[in-house]
């Protein structure tokens, strides 16, 4: 017991300081991020360019994601953890889930594209995808339409993106 109490008042500052900068990191990534969302909103806001809202929260959650976890990966380097092996080790989990979720990563792909490109919106009639209605919601993977029968169907972008789109809104002057 006597060992168990030296090796904690030996090394107990120590530990109590690396967990601090841990913590101290960890809460400095969060607060960079929240700025950092700010001004991406800001200059989003002045730019010439019209982003979507979807597209808008896409790159508020992407630059929260990749603040959050440079943070994380460096309170695990303040805490004495190599971080070699483990960014080395992110790597390969990433090589191997994007084989398994392809499907997935590639309606994402597209539905990034539309958002870029933007040939429908939310309210519009739309033709693609072998399917016709009213799209009611759309998101990175899939697009939701209402048929004129009253019928809700989801299409993957993937589908949509990889085909025609008709999209028989009126023109406005």
């Amino acid at each position: 017991m006597s060992n168990l109490v030296n090796w904690f008042i030996d090394q107990g500052p120590q530990i109590g300081l690396r967990l601090g900068g841990a913590l101290l990191i960890i809460l400095g990534g969060r607060l960079l991020g929240i700025l950092a969302v700010r001004v991406a909103g800001r200059l989003m806001d002045i730019s010439q360019l019209e982003f979507s809202e979807l597209l808008r929260q896409f790159i508020y959650k992407l630059i929260r994601w990749a603040l959050t976890g440079i943070a994380l990966i460096m309170a695990l380097g303040q805490l004495g953890v190599e971080i070699g092996p483990l960014i080395a080790g992110l790597g390969v989990a990433g090589f191997i889930l994007g084989f398994a979720m392809q499907q997935t990563l590639s309606n994402f792909a597209a539905g990034f594209m539309l958002l870029l490109y933007r040939p429908y919106d939310v309210g519009d009639p739309i033709e693609a995808a072998g399917a016709s209605g009213i799209v009611g919601e759309m998101n990175m993977v899939n697009t939701t339409m209402q048929t004129e029968e009253g019928t809700v169907i989801t299409i993957p972008n993937g589908k949509i993106w990889g085909g025609v789109i008709k999209n028989k809104r009126e023109k406005t002057s």
